[in-house]
């Protein structure tokens, strides 16, 4: 039974896991796939180990021992690979399938322990002692700082990825920075909002005859008395 709490308690956390930059939160896969991954990244890591072995073939006779190289590279080699794995785990969470494939399937078959038992058993059983205590050392030191370089290299390269996938813009920030902006065409202004530009007409001065309170009867009696006082002026 899922409650109400337990929901917001799952979202919230994948909220956290994506706030503070280790990805989401993935679901488990199911056993059967698991084993199925593992089963497919044993077979391959087997196959590429007996590569190694037939290209550097080890030779161990009563009389003659040499360093296992083969088994000695592959084991330092799945070291690493696996701290690179798992220095990435620890910054960002990967697919559910990544681990069960490459971690347990691919590097747990391409490292072998019983293999370096045996070689170290055989050295001591042909009277070379030292070189199989020299040949044990050898793989311990050289598989735990292979682990540890792994560790540094994977999460720092990680954390770079990270970064650089955070400060990249998104496709519509990209898409719109490198679009070109349109050309702006002139505004014409309709002729509803033309205002008229038409001089008015042109002021003109006031006379006597333009005063206001001067009606037509004044103007023509004043010319009348005008009309008599020259013609008097012309008879005297």
């Amino acid at each position: 039974m899922q409650t109400v709490e337990m929901a917001a308690l799952t979202q919230q956390d994948l909220v956290d896991a994506t706030t503070l930059g280790s990805g989401p939160i993935h679901a488990p896969l199911p056993r059967y796939q698991v084993a199925l991954l593992v089963a497919a990244g044993g077979a391959l890591g087997g196959v590429l180990r007996l590569a190694v072995a037939l290209m550097a073939p080890t030779v161990t006779t009563p009389t003659l021992v040499e360093i296992p190289w083969s088994t000695l590279s592959v084991n330092v080699l799945g070291s690493l690979v696996l701290g690179v794995l798992i220095g990435a785990i620890e910054v960002r969470s990967l697919r559910p399938w990544v681990f069960p494939l490459l971690g347990t399937g691919v590097c747990g078959g391409f490292t072998s322990l019983s293999t370096v038992v045996l070689e170290g058993s055989a050295m001591i059983g042909a009277d070379f002692p030292l070189a199989g205590f020299g040949y044990a050392m050898l793989t311990i030191v050289g598989g735990i700082g292979a682990v540890v370089l792994g560790l540094l290299a994977g999460g720092w390269g990680m954390r770079r990825l990270t970064r650089s996938a955070a400060s990249r813009p998104g496709p519509a920030a990209h898409s719109s920075a490198t679009q070109s902006p349109a050309p702006q065409s002139p505004v014409t202004p309709s002729p509803e909002t033309r205002s008229p530009e038409t001089p008015g007409p042109a002021p003109r001065d006031r006379g006597a005859h333009d005063h206001p309170n001067h009606s037509p009867a004044d103007h023509s009696s004043s010319d009348h008395g005008s009309a008599n006082r020259r013609g008097k002026g012309a008879d005297s």
